[in-house]
C-alpha cells in the first residue's frame, strides 16, 4: 500500500502510538508471559513514549494512513562503554496493526531501523522476540537476524 506514510513521530502521534504500543503488548507479551500486568500500558506507555520521542539516542517511527497510526518502531541506541566494545542498536518493538499486515509495512519499518543503526555506527542490531512467537522470529531472520542467546525461564508458581 503506497498511502502508508512512515515517518518520525512527534508528540502528535503520542495517542495512536500507545494504543498501536498497547495492542502489541496484549497480543504479544500478555499472551506469552503470564507474569504480564496487562494494565500496564494505561499507566505507564505515554510517558514511557514521550520521553523516547524526545530522547537523542532513540528512534521512534509511525506508519500512518489517513492520518491515523497503524503500526510503529521503537529503537534505541547505545554507545561503546567499558563493558561493550562497541556500540549496539536495539529494536525494542514493533507492531502493525492486524487490518494492515502483508504490505510491507513492517518491513519498512525494520530497514528504516537498520539504516538507522548502521548511520549511527552501531557495530549489533538486536531484537528479542518470544520463542513461542515463530512468525515474529522468522520475520526479524528476513532482515539478517539470527539468533545469538537463548532465555530461558522457570516459573515457580
Amino acid at each position: 500500500m503506497t498511502d502508508i506514510e512512515i515517518r518520525s513521530a512527534t508528540l502528535d502521534d503520542l495517542d495512536g502510538l500507545a494504543h498501536d504500543s498497547a495492542e502489541l503488548f496484549a497480543e504479544d507479551g500478555v499472551t506469552r508471559d503470564r507474569l504480564r500486568d496487562p494494565d500496564w500500558p494505561r499507566d505507564n506507555d505515554r510517558p514511557r513514549l514521550a520521553g523516547l520521542i524526545a530522547a537523542p539516542d532513540a528512534l521512534v517511527l509511525v506508519a500512518v494512513y489517513d492520518g491515523a497510526v497503524v503500526g510503529h518502531l521503537v529503537g534505541t541506541f547505545s554507545p561503546a562503554s567499558s563493558m561493550w566494545a562497541a556500540a549496539r542498536a536495539e529494536l525494542v518493538s514493533t507492531h502493525v496493526a492486524a487490518s494492515y499486515r502483508g504490505q510491507g509495512i513492517g518491513g519498512r519499518l525494520v530497514e528504516d531501523f537498520i539504516a538507522w543503526g548502521r548511520d549511527r555506527g552501531a557495530a549489533r542490531l538486536h531484537v528479542s522476540a518470544y520463542a513461542a512467537n515463530g512468525s515474529a522470529i522468522r520475520f526479524y531472520q528476513r532482515y539478517g537476524f539470527v539468533p545469538l542467546s537463548i532465555e530461558l525461564a522457570l516459573d515457580v508458581d
